[in-house]
């Protein structure tokens, strides 16, 4: 099997590439990507992909010529590429406009010429806008730049799904390790704040909720994708659902002595919660707690400044 990865560099690509390569099924891997986020960890390091079966160029999705030549004989393309500027979601309108959109469009227009086999769209709950959503039948009202250049990214997408076969996945916010770690995204922030600097920030009403779901879910789900038959359609992917106060008692459990700024908290925030479709929660790895996400992650921080503290106050050893 051939998989092309659009943004395969990036936080979600470079752990989809790791676990794809892994697979005998897959006998080729492209990554294509235009680093603009300069990701490069992908490509160096001691953590090396098991399989050479993964090559790489260095393209733009809005490069129509190069986009098709790429995709031609590939037997699933994954579409992941795609502006995310948290928390910038509202700033520099064309930016989003050209990448989620119109390049979008441009995957499609090529998986359209070439007759592609399938294509795994990875977009956002954030299409919805805000409220308790329980289907993809749920109306989408986007509220931000990003969210409205999304949905505009799936229209194209959906016209696709009529002709080929389309699965068309919207994601909830994620967490977790990667070796393109985004440490802007809302928990990871978090996450690194309290280990580092002992000190973290919660900004407008601490009781909206959000749902979240793990990087290493999402990306067990992308890969079962691929290796199960899985009806072409829309589909909702989450987890769990917290509020910034959940999230709060459990970073304390890790930080006793955690500084917690809260900053506007008479201000209210939208809250969005997206119920995880049953096709896709049966290809969910096994449940842990997010307690077990966050020590899981914590391990894999280089150092522990409270822990250097502590070793720098005990008596030498002679």
């Amino acid at each position: 099997m051939k998989i092309m990865i659009t943004g395969g560099a990036g936080y979600i690509g470079t752990e989809l590439v790791y676990r794809l390569s892994a697979e005998p099924e897959v006998s080729d891997i492209l990554v294509y990507d235009n680093l603009c986020k300069g990701n490069y960890n992908l490509f160096t390091g001691l953590r090396k992909v098991p399989a050479a079966n993964v090559r790489f160029i260095q393209a733009d999705i809005l490069d129509s010529r190069s986009l098709r030549q790429h995709m031609q004989d590939m037997d699933v393309v994954f579409h992941l590429a795609a502006k995310v500027e948290t928390p910038f979601a509202d700033q520099n309108a064309h930016d989003f406009e050209q990448t989620n959109h119109w390049g979008t469009a441009e995957v499609v227009y090529a998986a359209e010429a070439l007759n592609l086999s399938r294509l795994i769209y990875l977009s956002s709950q954030q299409v919805y806008g805000q409220g308790a959503v329980t289907s993809t039948e749920h109306p989408c009202v986007p509220d931000s730049f990003y969210a409205i250049s999304k949905k505009r990214g799936e229209d194209h997408v959906l016209r696709l799904m009529q002709k080929s076969p389309v699965q068309l996945v919207r994601c909830a916010n994620l967490y977790g390790y990667s070796k393109n770690l985004r440490v802007e995204s809302n928990l990871n922030q978090l996450i690194f704040d309290a280990h580092f600097n002992n000190r973290i920030s919660i900004h407008g009403d601490p009781d909206h909720t959000l749902s979240y779901i793990s990087l290493y879910r999402t990306v067990e789900v992308l890969a079962q994708l691929v290796l199960t038959q899985v009806p072409s359609a829309s589909y909702n992917l989450s987890h769990r659902d917290l509020s910034a106060m959940d999230v709060v008692d459990v970073l304390r459990g890790f930080y006793p002595e955690l500084e917690t700024i809260f900053v506007d908290q008479h201000i209210p925030l939208k809250s969005l919660t997206i119920g995880c479709d049953q096709q896709l929660a049966a290809l969910l790895p096994a449940d842990t707690s997010l307690q077990q996400d966050i020590a899981k992650f914590r391990e894999l921080f280089t150092f522990s400044p409270l822990l250097l503290d502590e070793c720098s106050l005990a008596p030498a050893v002679v």
